[in-house]
Formats: C-alpha cells, sequence, structure tokens
C-alpha cells in the first residue's frame, strides 16, 4: 500500500550536520506517524567528493533531486513526496500538507532576504536565458512537495546538473555565492509545463531569527514547520536544542 513520504538528505560522513539532526528526527518521527507518513533518510551519498580536498563531489541538495530513482529502487510505494531540510523541525500538530498540494509542485515563498535573492536570479540567469523569474515568485528549496507526475521533470534536474556540474560548482563556491540547487530549481520550474502551487508561509518559517520568533511560545505559535537557517551553522545545535527542550512534552515518546 502507497503512502506520502517526506524524504531528507543526512550524509553520515557530513559532522556539520549530525548534531543537530537529532532534534530534527524526533519531531519528523512523531509527525510522521501520527499522520501515517513514511519518513526515509538518505545518509550514503551517491556521487560523494572525489578528494577531501576538493568540492568535487555532488552535494546532497542537488542529490535529493534523485529521489523518485531512490524511492523506486528501495522497493517504497508512494503518492506524494515531500523534500524537506534536516536543518527543520516540525510542530507536533501540523496539518497534513500532502492534502493541500492537489498534487502540484508545492513550495513555500522565500521574500526574507531580497537583496540575496534578487542577487541569486541574477547570477544564474544566463544559464536560463528565456526565463522570467520573478523575485516575488522565488520559493525556498527547504521544503518542496512533488508527486510521480514530476519524476520526468526531475530526472531534467539531474541531468542538468551533471551536465554543468563544473559550472555550478563554480558559482556556488567562487562567483555567484548564493546558494547551490535553490535557484537554478527555480528556474527549471518555472519553465516547465508544471504549475506551481505556493503554501501558506507557515510550512517553511525560515529565517526565524529575523522574524523576531526565537522566542519563549511564538515559535509555535505562528509555524508549523521552522527552518533553522539562514545564520552560522556553529549555532544550530544549540538553538534547535533548546527549542526541543521546551516542547518536547508535546511529542509522545516511547
Amino acid at each position: 500500500m502507497s503512502k506520502n513520504v517526506v524524504f531528507m538528505t543526512a550524509m553520515v560522513d557530513a559532522p556539520d550536520v549530525l548534531d543537530y539532526t537529532e532534534w530534527c528526527y524526533k519531531t519528523w518521527e512523531y509527525w510522521c506517524k501520527k499522520n501515517n507518513v513514511e519518513l526515509f533518510i538518505l545518509e550514503d551519498e551517491l556521487q560523494p567528493k572525489k578528494s577531501s580536498k576538493t568540492e568535487s563531489g555532488m552535494k546532497p541538495t542537488w542529490q535529493r533531486w534523485h529521489v523518485h530513482e531512490i524511492l523506486e529502487a528501495n522497493e517504497i510505494e508512494y503518492d506524494q513526496v515531500a523534500l524537506v531540510d534536516v536543518d527543520t523541525m516540525v510542530h507536533w500538530n501540523c496539518p497534513n500538507f500532502f492534502d493541500e498540494t492537489n498534487n502540484k509542485f508545492s513550495a513555500v515563498r522565500d521574500i526574507i532576504n531580497i537583496g540575496w535573492i534578487q542577487q541569486s536570479i541574477d547570477g544564474y540567469q544566463d544559464m536560463f536565458p528565456n526565463v522570467n523569474l520573478d523575485w516575488t515568485n522565488y520559493f525556498n528549496c527547504g521544503f518542496v512537495v512533488m508527486s510521480k507526475e514530476h519524476k520526468d521533470w526531475c530526472k531534467s534536474v539531474t541531468d542538468f546538473y551533471y551536465k554543468n556540474d563544473d559550472e555550478l560548482r563554480r558559482r556556488q563556491h567562487e562567483t555567484v555565492k548564493k546558494g547551490s540547487d535553490q535557484t537554478p530549481i527555480n528556474y527549471m520550474i518555472t519553465e516547465s509545463q508544471h504549475k506551481i502551487n505556493l503554501m501558506n508561509e507557515r510550512f517553511n518559517h525560515s529565517h526565524l531569527h529575523l522574524r523576531g520568533v526565537l522566542q519563549d511560545d511564538l515559535l509555535w505559535k505562528t509555524g508549523w514547520v521552522w527552518h533553522f537557517n539562514g545564520f552560522e551553522k556553529t549555532q544550530r545545535n544549540q538553538i534547535m536544542k533548546q527549542v526541543w527542550d521546551m516542547i518536547k512534552d508535546n511529542y509522545e515518546t516511547e
């Protein structure tokens, strides 16, 4: 019997990630069980770094677009799949967002740092000369919901990456320096035949420090999926643990 799936990438050889995944998993495991959703965590890199001294491997953010192939290779029957970043936590009473997509490509607008967004759009424009990407429709890739209808499109994403991997790495690390897959994904889905369903902002409550909600109960009053991004990564484990310690009684534990 098929289920909806929450899909995450958390590579076991990435020490900057492993410390805070504990707080992410505790919330998502509870939510998935409550909503009869399967949680799938990709821990093994599909395309690891060729050398510890280079960035020549495929970033986990790009590897996740192999999601349909990965689920099928693991013989997982599924309807819809949500790609969710491991620097997120989910509210214990978060509504089932799979019920709000109409099987469309669904995401949440990212309009907190408009300057960063526009610079990133400008930095990749020449790779998509026929696409007019407006910052007001720009979405964050930390929370994206798709269906099987998007399988072929995802294949076009990974094909694009393999064709342009050196240039994409150069733009990420040397020139544009504004994210990895997010802006190219915005361009590619915009130029596709797929309709974009922009979801309630509560489903990807990002840049929490800039929103002024990292205090007391404002976090769980204002958001359903909390995205701990936009600040120094070294702070992430401490902040997410502090949040967990405040809310853990709301999650059933065995």
